[in-house]
């Protein structure tokens, strides 16, 4: 294989390379997988508890919740003992937060799911904190983007699964019944109903756990290959104070964050947009949200293919220039969509949103360059950057809710000047990480 060609025999021999890629790469569509179902249920939510749409949104702000509170705590367990036990704590608490859910059904309340899904995350955030580095520093430093990419490539593909798996396996089996219906049922009634649903939510996830413990039982008897042996350097609070100072990896953590806030509001927003769009021209609300989702659906697929294009990309681009034009074709894109208020719009959202793939994996991998074995610390604030997606899309969310028109566009083109901003910072950082790595190599200054 073209990945080996990096290692020398003694090397590979160095505890079993392919078994460990593998398992990593099946952790990365995992969480994938169950991380863009969350998203999907805001709406199944609401109806079976009977919650308006904040409320319900509360299931987005327990999982991003979980990146912000485990990320740093799994990096300091993860550098004082193995990066194997680092991802074998942090799939125990994937699962217990899938199994979280059965009682939750018990309990026939919205908090305990909300609970379920906050250690679901908190798992996440840690198997992301372990995961990251691990492939990084799993061979030639150089080609530790390209490995990163390839994983994420999986992880987007997990995305894709999770998704077809809300809409076939789960919304589409869901009760059609209506709010309203719902409000004036019996208690006995509603509760079964209620039952019944939730019984259908859960279903998939229980799958989900019973592959993460058998996961678990294979890693716990696999023997890890780490390329790079890193030593200890003093307490968190030190690793930090030396990381902050290193600018390539300041500016990264400002480029993932920027990153991550207009990914979100471009995946969330292009339903409201074609939403609107479709019932300008003339559609009825339930067929415009129907068709929509199809473009949605288009939308994480192209996603997930652009990710593995970028995976061989970046073995002849340099990543910061990959990075760079990936990031003017996604501003490009998204500047079509604010002026064009026909389908145009919404075919530069599907071109914004594939240029955008391959921007986490290589920020990720540009950022760790030069902060040697300070590397797991790096990665959990990295990981942690992920909170954007609970910060950026509600300055999107106000320029919509505004609601007036400027220069004859909706308010819903305006709004998408916010990932519009969020990119300036990705190319620069792109610009920027090139010129370091290729030209001056001053990662400090």
């Amino acid at each position: 294989m073209k990945l080996l060609e990096n290692f020398s025999k003694e090397e590979q021999h160095q505890g079993n390379f392919l078994t460990t890629l593998i398992l990593i790469i099946i952790c990365f569509a995992l969480w994938g997988f169950t991380n863009d179902i969350a998203g999907v249920m805001v709406g199944a939510f609401s109806r079976i508890f009977l919650l308006n749409m904040t409320e319900a949104s509360m299931i987005n702000v327990a999982s991003f919740l979980g990146y912000l509170v485990l990320a740093i705590p799994a990096a300091i367990f993860t550098q004082r003992y193995t990066y194997k036990r680092g991802v074998i704590l942090s799939l125990s608490i994937y699962a217990a937060g899938i199994l979280m859910l059965l009682p939750a059904q018990r309990w026939g309340v919205f908090h305990g799911f909300l609970l379920a899904y906050f250690i679901m995350t908190c798992g996440s955030a840690a198997l992301e904190t372990c995961c990251h580095p691990l492939v990084y520093r799993m061979g030639d430093i150089d080609k530790g983007i390209f490995r990163l990419n390839l994983a994420q490539a999986f992880n987007a593909l997990g995305a894709c699964i999770g998704i077809l798996v809300a809409v076939n396996a789960i919304t589409k089996k869901l009760s059609k019944t209506p709010v309203e219906v719902r409000m004036d049922m019996p208690k006995a009634q509603f509760d079964l109903l209620k039952n019944s649903d939730l019984n259908i939510i859960i279903q998939p996830y229980l799958y989900v756990a019973a592959v993460i413990i058998l996961l678990i039982v294979l890693i716990w008897g696999t023997r890890f290959f780490v390329h790079q042996k890193e030593n200890q350097r003093g307490m968190p609070n030190e690793a930090f104070r030396r990381l902050w100072h290193v600018r390539n990896y300041r500016e990264g953590l400002i480029a993932e964050f920027c990153y991550i806030g207009a990914q979100i509001c471009i995946f969330t927003y292009i339903l409201v947009y074609g939403k609107q769009l479709f019932m300008r021209e003339g559609m009825e609300e339930l067929d415009a949200e129907t068709l929509v989702s199809h473009y949605s659906m288009i939308a994480f697929i192209l996603f997930a293919v652009m990710r593995f294009i970028s995976t061989w990309l970046v073995t002849f681009i340099a990543p910061g220039r990959l990075l760079s034009a990936m990031g003017i074709i996604g501003m490009a894109s998204i500047m079509g969509s604010i002026i064009f208020t026909d389908r145009n719009g919404l075919y530069c959202l599907l071109v914004a949103h594939g240029a955008l793939s391959m921007m986490f994996p290589t920020i990720y991998g540009m950022a760790l360059r030069n902060v040697g074995d300070d590397v797991k610390y790096a990665s959990a604030g990295l990981t942690m950057m992920v909170f954007a997606g609970a910060v950026i899309p509600p300055l999107q969310t106000a320029i919509i809710e505004w609601g007036k028109d400027l220069f004859d566009l909706p308010a819903v083109n305006i709004s998408f000047i916010v990932p519009l901003v969020c990119l300036i910072a990705v190319v620069y950082y792109g610009h920027s990480g090139y010129v370091r790595h290729h030209i001056t190599h001053d990662y400090e200054s």
